[in-house]
């Protein structure tokens, strides 16, 4: 009645795990298989037979390096909670202190949903600076860029200290200056198209939080427009222009308002856009600008100086809001010897690059990084003619009236 097994006549099927017939001296009995042994590869890659016809992993014994009775250790798995253990290996939960148990904010270990050592996730403890994190709220800075806790800076996308914004400076049209502070009430030149002649505009941009009113705002591309102060003020040549915005014109926190220097009806077939104002009487299409214009006004092509200003009608001095210079253009702005402070001398003035027709001048530094904040003749002191042309401008393949740039647009 004998069976063929492990190769052998046996008196049994001898079929169970850790049980051999062909074990020296006992050929042909089924006897089990000595313990630290496992000729067949029975129990897997790192367990072996335990001595009672069965793998230690599986013998209801503690041995072989197990922390429990078959879990843990080398070999085994994991034990579950309340188990003997040595290290946190040998548990489940990865945590150890004699017995295995669940984790906690006190354990001494990054578990759970903890973002760093029993910190930041559900742990009412928050992490410290260089530690990991997932949210701000991780951390004790409350600061995490790029999934580590860092002390606050403006930029980092998180209102702190004394910041008055912090938009992470991805977008200079969104209000927040670059500095972090709330922009005072100022008006800005944002973009401008020089061609073709029937799509000629400039953008004014409001970055501040309030609504500005536009009543004795004008826009000139003239050197002397100051001089509409001084009671005798010089007619533009027939291509130049000094106007203003009607009564009653404003422009909200974060809006735009286009000027169309040709009339609304050409600026909406050439950028399916109507401007706020234009300079053809003719057109019904928008309110017209008010002042010194004639058919013939416009933007030089290959260089021009636009100033943005105001004056209250009673005053002797106007007040500078902004100036752009760009290209070739031979005129520029120097007003230091007629009573006002002193400009930047025209040889130092940096214009900003001239752009091909159906492109634009548009702005991208909107905190005017390159200016000089202090001893000028801007409403807050800036000195207009100071700021880096270059820096603060850049030519778009794609005219945005009335918009900002896309994301991206700006280095």
């Amino acid at each position: 009645d004998a069976v063929c097994a492990d190769a052998r006549c046996c008196a049994t099927s001898c079929e169970g795990a850790c049980m051999s017939c062909a074990l020296g001296g006992t050929e042909g009995s089924c006897e089990p298989v000595p313990a630290g042994e496992d000729p067949d590869d029975e129990c897997g890659d790192v367990d072996v037979c335990g001595g009672s016809s069965a793998c230690r992993c599986n013998d209801g014994a503690t041995n072989g390096g197990e922390s429990a009775k078959d879990c843990g250790g080398p070999a085994c798995v994991a034990c579950n909670n309340g188990a003997s253990c040595k290290v946190n290996g040998d548990c489940q939960s990865g945590v150890c202190k004699g017995t295995c148990q669940s984790p906690s904010c006190g354990d001494a270990l990054k578990n759970g949903d903890e973002t760093a050592i029993d910190c930041g996730g559900s742990c009412p403890l928050a992490c410290a600076d260089g530690s990991g994190c997932v949210i701000h709220a991780d951390c004790k800075s409350e600061v995490c860029t790029t999934n580590v806790c860092q002390s606050p800076f403006c930029g980092d996308g998180k209102m702190t200290g004394v910041e008055q914004c912090d938009d992470g400076d991805a977008d200079p049209f969104d209000g927040c200056s670059g500095t972090c502070k709330l922009p005072s009430p100022h008006l800005l030149i944002s973009e401008v198209v020089v061609g073709p002649t029937a799509s000629e505009f400039i953008e004014i941009y409001n970055p501040s939080a309030m609504t500005i009113s536009l009543e004795k705002v004008y826009l000139a591309d003239i050197a002397a427009y100051y001089q509409i102060a001084e009671g005798s003020p010089p007619v533009p040549g027939a291509t130049d222009f000094r106007i203003r915005f009607p009564l009653g014109a404003k422009l909200a926190a974060g809006a735009f308002v286009v000027v169309s220097l040709e009339g609304a009806g050409k600026m909406k077939a050439a950028f399916g856009v109507t401007p706020d104002f234009d300079l053809d009487a003719t057109d019904a299409g928008a309110p017209d600008m008010v002042g010194e214009y004639g058919s013939s006004s416009g933007l030089t092509n290959s260089g021009e100086l636009v100033m943005l200003f105001q004056w209250d009608g009673v005053s002797n001095k106007v007040v500078d809001l902004d100036y752009l210079l760009f290209g070739s253009s031979s005129e520029k702005v120097d007003k230091s010897n007629a009573g006002y402070l002193p400009d930047t001398p025209v040889a130092n003035q940096v214009p900003a690059s001239a752009a091909a027709d159906n492109k634009s001048i548009s702005r991208c530094q909107t905190s005017e990084d390159t200016e000089k904040k202090s001893g000028g003749n801007n409403l807050l002191g800036h000195d207009e003619t100071s700021e880096s042309g270059t820096a603060a401008w850049k030519v778009a393949s794609t005219p945005t009236p009335g918009a900002p740039p896309p994301l991206g647009f700006c280095p």
